[in-house]
């Protein structure tokens, strides 16, 4: 039996047991007819209880918190190891319920897989806009595929050199979306290096290239802040090169050469688990013409992104997330 003093999960606001979890998923939530979670983890009966309808909180940021602490509360490791996120275009994706949960973890980073997914809900969004809108300054969203193609900091012989046609994969247009590379003004390409994420902008049109960094500079390139990326953005430029050549035929430029520039007014991380969630949010607002204003609270980006991929509309799994789940994603989607 699970104990009541047991701490399962905890938030900046201090540690859960399972008697707070009993409380509110329980004993707040259905009091006519209080149950008791089993322990084997959370079954329906307890999923059923603790996103009751009875007495569901008002506001949708309270309703989007209820959903993610019954997240982080399920135990099962059978439910944990569960599908409930999966894409195929343009290649396999899927996310568990245990990747959901390191999500809502705040000392730990975004996967890789997760990252990914979360760019191409960057791509899918953008492929909903009204038709006709007219998009200036078109920009085209970059994964990690490239990045780990190049092989950053890997030694040769536990990498595989890329095909021409493989790094130009990487400058696809995405699906449900009708453009080509050579006519975006933008390719944001996120870049991973010791251990956090920045982001390049390449600018087709200025030739030139924006680094968007959430780190502290370090005191040995202070004197030339961009210095820290020069090994970074010449390995990048000559795969990028040889990517965006397959693309526009005769294309030769040498994006190290163009002029780079340092994004000032950037949140710093200094603990580097927030990166991923920063560069997100820069990928979403380049372009727009106004100054970027990043949301600096952590615990609400997180949740809030939670929330985007049990909602995302081509998620082939949906039939997996249970179906009290998914109607409290559509009580949620209403407060908009």
């Amino acid at each position: 039996m699970l104990h009541d003093s047991k701490v399962v999960y905890e938030d900046e606001e201090g540690p859960i047991t399972q008697a707070d979890l009993k409380k509110w998923f329980v004993d707040d939530w259905d009091k006519i007819a209080p149950i008791k979670v089993s322990n084997d983890g959370c079954t329906n009966d307890f999923l059923m209880v603790g996103l009751s309808t009875k007495d569901m909180p008002v506001t949708k940021a309270d309703s989007i918190d209820v959903l993610c602490d019954y997240i982080m509360a399920i135990e099962d490791d059978t439910t944990l190891e569960m599908t409930w996120v999966r894409s195929f275009n343009p290649f396999k994706i899927e996310i568990s319920v245990k990747d959901l949960q390191n999500i809502l973890t705040i000392n730990q980073d975004m996967t890789l897989r997760c990252f990914d997914m979360a760019v191409r809900l960057l791509a899918n969004k953008e492929s909903r806009r009204p038709k006709g809108v007219i998009i200036n300054n078109r920009k085209h969203y970059m994964d990690m595929r490239f990045w780990r193609m190049v092989g950053f900091g890997k030694l040769p012989k536990y990498h595989k050199d890329p095909t021409a046609e493989e790094l130009a994969k990487t400058l696809d247009c995405w699906p449900l979306m009708n453009y080509y590379i050579t006519g975006c003004r933008y390719v944001l390409m996120p870049w991973k290096f010791n251990g956090c994420h920045a982001l390049f902008v390449i600018d087709h049109v200025k030739k030139h290239v924006t680094f968007i960094d959430f780190t502290p500079t370090q005191d040995w390139c202070k004197h030339m802040t961009y210095k820290r990326f020069a090994e970074e953005i010449i390995m990048a430029s000559k795969k990028y090169k040889i990517a965006y050549s397959k693309k526009r035929s005769g294309w030769a430029e040498d994006i190290f050469k163009w002029e780079h520039t340092i994004q000032t007014g950037v949140p710093i991380d200094l603990r580097g688990f927030n990166t991923r969630y920063l560069v997100l949010q820069a990928m979403a607002m380049w372009g727009n013409d106004r100054r970027m204003k990043f949301v600096g609270d952590a615990k609400i980006v997180r949740r809030n992104f939670v929330i985007d991929l049990l909602n995302y509309e081509d998620n082939s799994c949906r039939y997996a997330i249970p179906a009290n789940i998914q109607q409290r994603l559509i009580d949620i989607a209403k407060k908009d």
